[in-house]
């Protein structure tokens, strides 16, 4: 007897059909999977290159914007701009208005009638600016129209002395000051007379006469024309380039002749201190010779006005260096 279970062969191909189906079901749950790996990573994104348009669309201004804010930028720039240049219009000018229209020098004399000659300002500040040496000279024919006569000539029988009218007038307030102050007064038993003009005003010809009897005083020594020339040069100016043509400066001291030597008395210490207050300075200083070729004469002043006078005793210069000053600094 056969022990063996019995077989139904029918049943085997029944048997082996069922496992393709299975591994059919498998490959298909797999595919669905992997679909919808895919499909949700094109979701996520498309959502994050959404997200990120859409930002960048907020952040970045329209093209209309733009133009308005640039538009705007330039025209506040424009603005502040133009503010700034007011300001510094304004400024300037109240310093220029301050400057010009500053309160009057304290003097012991009453010297009000005479401040406008003075501090002359406007157009007459920079009027009496002018540069007269060897490297700017005048013609025979440069002659002031505004001369008047200058009341503190020396009274030794030379001819009265003249100035232009601002010049001669801020002259007199000086002197006004200066006999005021004890500064106008003889000494005879010293030698001295009151402090009083010897020159003013020279002419073109005259200055010419002037410079060739220094040059034959100079010759009377031994030396040749042109020795002599050089030497005179350091103490007296050929014809067109002394200023005294100009009528803007004054000789001045209290000595029977001029001399180096003025430089010790009161009276030049006290020119020297305060001639800038009325508008006149030592034009040849003792420090300056090798610019202005001139040797020192503590006797000689020239007038430019109060306004230039000060700026030029606050900075050291003789007319030479304050002309270049202000062709550099404006």
């Amino acid at each position: 007897m056969n022990n063996q279970p019995y077989r139904n062969d029918k049943q085997i191909p029944q048997y082996d059909q069922r496992r393709p189906i299975q591994k059919r079901r498998n490959n298909s749950d797999a595919f669905l999977w992997g679909l919808i790996i895919i499909i949700g990573a094109l979701i996520i994104s498309l959502v994050i290159f959404l997200i990120s348009y859409l930002k960048s669309d907020s952040d970045t201004p329209s093209e209309t914007t733009d133009s308005t804010n640039v538009e705007q930028i330039i025209q506040q720039t424009q603005e502040q701009t133009k503010e700034e240049q007011t300001t510094a219009l304004q400024t300037e000018e109240t310093t220029k208005k301050e400057e010009e229209t500053a309160a009057p020098t304290e003097f012991k004399a009453d010297l009000s009638e005479y401040e406008m000659y003075m501090n002359p300002t406007g157009e007459n500040r920079d009027a009496y600016l002018v540069l007269v040496n060897p490297a700017n000279p005048l013609t025979a024919n440069d002659n002031p129209t505004d001369l008047m006569s200058v009341k503190s000539t020396r009274k030794d029988g030379r001819a009265t002395q003249q100035l232009r009218e601002y010049a001669a007038k801020a002259l007199e307030a000086l002197m006004l000051e200066a006999e005021t102050c004890g500064m106008v007064k003889a000494n005879p038993a010293a030698g001295r007379t009151k402090l009083s003009v010897t020159s003013a005003y020279r002419s073109y010809t005259y200055q010419n006469q002037l410079f060739n009897t220094y040059v034959g005083n100079e010759m009377a020594k031994g030396l040749s024309r042109e020795e002599a020339e050089k030497i005179v040069v350091t103490y007296s100016c050929r014809a067109g380039t002394s200023e005294h043509q100009s009528g803007l400066c004054i000789d001045m001291h209290t000595l029977s002749s001029a001399s180096e030597s003025f430089k010790y008395e009161e009276e030049a210490k006290w020119l020297a201190e305060n001639s800038y207050k009325f508008g006149f300075v030592l034009r040849f200083p003792e420090d300056k010779t090798d610019i202005t070729g001139i040797t020192y004469e503590p006797w000689h002043f020239r007038y430019v006005g109060r306004y230039h006078a000060e700026k030029m005793k606050n900075l050291n210069m003789c007319l030479e260096e304050y002309t270049e000053y202000l062709k550099n600094n404006g």
